[in-house]
């Protein structure tokens, strides 16, 4: 059986559950890993990062400690965007282009969106991603 996880990584709590609850009602075989900075993303990240089966990272770009141009600076550094099993979005309240157009320098970053994530949204991350060519 195929392994899915998806890695969280948002400061904000509520952010993370409401994700969790919207996308284990589409998916529920997803293994959730919560992160509550960019740097826990990488530790936690550490420990799968030879065996991922299909992995999707939610990052946040404001946050403590490491933020989501930190986390994807290290990314980019550990060749991580050599997974073809990867997918990261990136999930932001900012609306600012400079940020957009920022994140579309990063090869591993799939697709940049505005929060609160939309039922669209999810769908659209899962389709692309988790669920299975036809």
């Amino acid at each position: 059986m195929l392994n899915k996880t998806i890695y969280i990584i948002d400061d904000d709590p509520i952010v993370r559950f409401i994700i969790e609850k919207m996308m284990s009602k589409m998916d529920s075989t997803l293994i959730f890993i919560h992160c509550e900075n960019g740097k826990v993303g990488l530790e936690k990240l550490n420990g799968h990062q030879g065996e991922f089966s299909k992995c999707i990272i939610l990052l946040d770009l404001n946050m403590p400690l490491l933020d989501g141009w930190g986390f994807l600076d290290e990314i980019q550094s550990r060749k991580l965007n050599d997974y073809k099993n990867v997918a990261l979005y990136i999930l932001s309240s900012s609306t600012d282009k400079p940020d957009i157009e920022r994140s579309k320098k990063y090869s591993i970053v799939k697709k940049f969106y505005h929060k609160p994530l939309s039922i669209a949204d999810i769908t659209e991350i899962l389709d692309m991603h988790i669920k299975p060519a036809v």
